[in-house]
């Protein structure tokens, strides 16, 4: 059958959604599997966590899957309670999402309107730009600075028409972070703008330096800021799909106007919670993340390759070969990792820090084709 969009629906369909790009997921193993006929591979692409989730997670969804029939509390009241007392707030402060993406949504859903601005660095998470066109905004890239958000260019592109401002931080691909002043800064220069300042911290709880800034610090402070984290990356739930933000109360009252009712699932919010409560496997997970990236930059140094320095759960480095080609090599040999053609970046491949035998897997194959 064809995929093509008929004429008649062209001309009904907004023309935002229509100029939408598709996401481009990393690649499952079955389909890897199953295109080239091999077995055993292991996807270090999507920046899950290599552990999985808590033991405690696993039983909180043993013990809830009896009531999957029934809906859930729609606001998850529990779970924002826990979130509340985990950042000393009230539950009011506290929205959830099906995964962080779909509150970026809601945002654009509350602030962007046709021709309305949207800033957010070049190189980065596609949904920035895909929520920005599906409300008529513009969107306004800044270049990366040092592989990094440029927050004085960010702050400079600032006009009448800006409404949202995104700031990843630890970034994604790079896994760079925001230096902690400039971030004070930027907070500044958009205080009474008219702007709502959105801290992406996806990957927050793997950051090691003590100076990198963390949105609950500001939160008090200012009432144009909101902070996004999701329970996909370290606590290992990404096939359940769940995210949080967290702001003054008068902004999630907006967000709760346009939030789908019972958006994050029953079994979410149930492993969520015991996840949340699970801060040994935590521990563990930075652990292994930590000791997994001494390896891979060793390796990835030794070989010659130029590694960014990252504080994420993700290596972004530069092959000194073709890195299209490379990604293509390393599929065959069962290695699912991220060519960054799609960020913008078509000279890097990011992996993903596996456990400590997929690390070694993954060096070992690097080896034998590039």
């Amino acid at each position: 059958m064809s995929s093509e969009i008929p004429d008649w629906a062209k001309r009904r369909i907004s023309p935002y959604v229509l100029s939408i790009p598709e996401y481009v997921p990393g690649k499952p193993i079955a389909e890897v599997e199953r295109e080239l006929g091999i077995s055993g591979a292991i996807k270090l692409a999507s920046n899950e966590n290599p552990l999985g989730p808590s033991s405690r997670a696993m039983e909180a969804i043993i013990r809830n899957v009896g009531a999957a029939h029934i809906y859930p509390e729609s606001s998850g009241p529990e779970l924002r309670q826990s979130l509340a007392e985990r950042y000393g707030v009230s539950p009011d402060c506290v929205v959830l999402g099906n995964g962080s993406d779909e509150i970026m949504q809601m945002l654009a859903h509350v602030f962007v309107g046709t021709d309305d601005e949207v800033i957010f660095p070049e190189n980065s998470f596609s949904m920035y730009r895909i929520v920005t066109r599906l409300f008529g905004g513009r969107c306004v890239m800044v270049p990366l600075k040092n592989f990094g958000p440029d927050l004085k260019v960010m702050a400079a592109a600032i006009t009448p028409r800006t409404r949202l401002l995104f700031v990843s931080n630890p970034h994604s691909p790079t896994g760079t972070i925001i230096d902690r002043s400039e971030f004070e800064d930027l907070l500044d220069a958009t205080q009474n703008k008219g702007v709502l300042l959105i801290l992406d911290e996806a990957y927050r709880e793997y950051v090691e330096m003590s100076d990198c800034p963390s949105g609950i610090d500001y939160l008090e402070k200012t009432d144009h800021l909101i902070f996004l984290r999701t329970f996909s990356k370290i606590y290992g739930l990404a096939g359940l799909r769940i995210g949080y933000g967290v702001a003054k109360p008068w902004l999630i009252r907006l967000v709760n106007k346009v939030r789908p009712p019972f958006n994050v699932n029953l079994l979410a919010q149930a492993s969520a919670i015991a996840a949340l409560n699970d801060q040994d496997h935590v521990r563990k997970s930075r652990e292994v993340n930590s000791r997994g990236k001494i390896f891979l930059y060793e390796n990835l140094n030794a070989m010659g390759f130029d590694a960014i320095a990252s504080e994420a759960n993700f290596i972004a480095f530069r092959p000194t070969c073709d890195a299209g080609e490379l990604y293509s090599e390393l599929l065959k040999e069962g290695i699912i990792v991220r060519h960054l053609k799609s960020f913008g970046l078509p000279d890097y491949i990011r992996v993903t820090v596996g456990l400590d035998d997929q690390n070694t897997k993954f060096i070992e194959a690097l080896k034998r084709v590039s």
